[in-house]
């Protein structure tokens, strides 16, 4: 019930499916516990009085009844897939929806591989639910109630046994719901890990090939797959264990009645039809409890991933933008941004200090229309303050402007529409080049879609594929080479025609040849707020001011010259690069 409570939003649109199921499914039972009685009936008013004709003709009835049976199980069937399909199709598409409210904080938390079991192991145990179960769960009642109500009827004396046998049942079903629902909650989490382990090695198979790391791998995924197993077969044992024992109790209920019952019979109390009848209701009062055990499997899976499902609605998205916001392109100079005394940390990380913070009190200013260069050793916090920009992430404390007006108060779309960002490892989808490049603009023209491949040095490649721009990009851009996947995912940004330009050390897989003619093209956007997050001096040189970045803290800004005589880190930096022979007097 906590299962279906939790799912009734979704399913409520299709309750005639169900309802039509139930119906269905009432008449199976009905049929089903009609049958004893005309059993009864042949051995007692037939075969004992050697009618011969009476046997034909309620035999006939009981075929006629079993086919109709069948037929009305077969209409449960069909209602409760349609009901099941369309339900489950309804909750996967709200649950990816609400994926895509999440901010990048979210999914530090709640890793690819957790999202894909939910979407996609977790949503077939409901669907199995929702296709077999609830016919199954609506007929247990009404059968169990039914089959009773027959058995006092035909013989209360025999009844003592049956009342003897439901407790032992009942307490043996609820032991093992109670624990099954604990143990199908860990098999969940542990197909989680195992899909996270899968899909980081699928994607970092060249890295693991490069390095010779095939066997542990290997070893990695096995031990997480014999956990798994290990977790499976717990339940399952579980489970199995249940059904020999309740045929046993079933089977000594049954030699009871037998026993009792022939006495019975002998003494004129009971006749031989009745007790045949009563033995088939006896079983049929016992057959919801041993549906019910086949069930619960199913019942436990199924609430423990709708559990998970609705953690995923549960989560709050880190970052909520105001419903009325400002739009950034009516703002004077969309291409402004300011920080001022940032600080940020992530979730993840219990930052206490400011030696824990990956920002602090961070403040400059970058006049739009400007290119700035973001320096600074690894880990310095370089991508963590352009992605404060666009708000992919929040600032923990202090404010970030854009346009002169705090991005926490900017609509989504203006922010994100002016804002285009083009990182170090650039994600490509499946599909053409075109639709690649259009990602982001889907209406743009097939020479606004060239000028800006154009310009990111990405043309000559494209036209030299089988197909150009119709040419197919495998998943992740698995047939390209690193320098063409950046440098696709920079005319992807540049069509974009942003405020705003990000480049998070883009062009760090290409040639410096290359870069240098990327540069120029970037130089012509006079209009455009330029910032290069650089490991490299040389894409640094032609901006007009450079922030260097230590341990998350502003360590200088200004321009080459001014950072060549009054900062020591840029100075390193500079050496470190052109070599120890370079004199950065004479450089300047």
């Amino acid at each position: 019930m906590r299962a279906i409570r939790s799912i009734w939003p979704w399913l409520r649109p299709y309750w005639r499916y169900g309802a039509g199921a139930f119906m269905a499914m009432i008449v199976s039972v009905l049929i089903n516990l009609s049958i004893p009685l005309l059993t009864s009936r042949i051995i007692d008013d037939g075969i004992a009085q050697d009618d011969g004709s009476f046997v034909l003709r309620l035999a006939v009835t009981m075929v006629g009844l079993i086919i109709a049976g069948m037929a009305a199980s077969a209409v449960a069937s069909v209602m409760g897939v349609r009901l099941a399909f369309n339900t489950v199709t309804d909750l996967r598409r709200d649950v990816y929806a609400k994926t895509q409210t999440f901010s990048f904080g979210n999914l530090d938390e709640l890793t690819s591989g957790e999202i894909l079991t939910r979407l996609s192991s977790d949503m077939t145990k409901v669907t199995m639910l929702l296709s077999m179960g609830l016919s199954f769960i609506a007929q247990i009642p009404i059968m169990f109630l039914g089959a009773l109500g027959a058995i006092v009827l035909i013989d209360a004396s025999l009844v003592v046994i049956v009342l003897v046998m439901l407790p032992a049942i009942g307490i043996l079903v609820g032991y093992t719901i109670s624990q099954s629902n604990v143990l199908y909650d860990a098999v969940q989490r542990r197909i989680d890990r195992l899909n996270t382990v899968l899909q980081e090695n699928i994607q970092g198979a060249e890295v693991i090939k490069a390095f010779v790391r095939q066997d542990h791998e290997t070893e990695r995924f096995n031990e997480v797959a014999d956990d798994l197993a290990d977790q499976a077969a717990k339940v399952n044992q579980l489970v199995a264990s249940l059904f020999p024992t309740l045929t046993v109790i079933s089977a000594m209920g049954i030699s009871a009645v037998i026993w009792l019952g022939g006495g019975n019979v002998i003494d004129g109390t009971l006749t031989d039809g009745q007790l045949v009848a009563f033995i088939s209701y006896m079983a049929l009062v016992t057959m919801p409890m041993m549906m019910f055990a086949f069930l619960q499997p199913m019942i436990s899976a199924a609430t423990a991933s709708m559990s998970r499902i609705n953690e995923i609605f549960k989560t709050v998205p880190a970052i909520s933008f105001v419903a009325n916001g400002v739009d950034l392109a009516a703002q004077a100079n969309p291409g402004d941004i300011e920080f001022d005394d940032v600080s940020f940390r992530y979730s993840s990380r219990a930052a206490t200090t400011e030696a824990e913070m990956a920002l602090c009190n961070v403040s400059f200013r970058i006049k739009a229309g400007t290119t700035v260069a973001i320096l600074g050793a690894t880990g310095s916090g370089k991508s963590t303050l352009v992605h404060l920009i666009p708000r992919l992430y929040d600032t923990t404390t202090g404010t970030v402007r854009v346009g002169g007006v705090n991005v926490r108060e900017l609509t989504k779309r203006s922010l994100r529409r002016n804002i285009g960002i083009a990182l170090q490892q650039p994600e490509l989808f499946s599909g053409t080049v075109a639709d690649n490049l259009r990602f982001g603009r889907p209406d743009a023209t097939d020479d606004q879609m060239i000028a800006a491949a154009t310009a990111a040095q990405a043309h000559d490649f494209i036209t030299a594929m089988a197909d150009g721009y119709d040419s197919v990009i495998q998943q992740t851009g698995a047939n390209l080479s690193g320098g063409q996947r950046q440098r696709l995912a920079i005319a992807r940004t540049l069509l974009l025609e942003p405020a705003i330009l990000i480049l998070d050390d883009s062009t760090s897989a290409v040639d410096l040849e290359t870069e240098a003619h990327i540069q120029m093209a970037f130089d012509k956007l006079t209009d455009t707020t330029i910032v290069l997050v650089a490991q490299r001096i040389s894409t640094a040189l032609g901006a007009d001011e450079i922030i260097v970045l230590d341990e998350g803290a502003v360590a200088a800004h200004g321009s080459h010259d001014e950072l060549l005589q009054s900062s020591a880190i840029y100075q390193d930096i500079y050496r470190s690069q052109l070599g120890d022979a370079v004199d950065v007097g004479q450089a300047l």
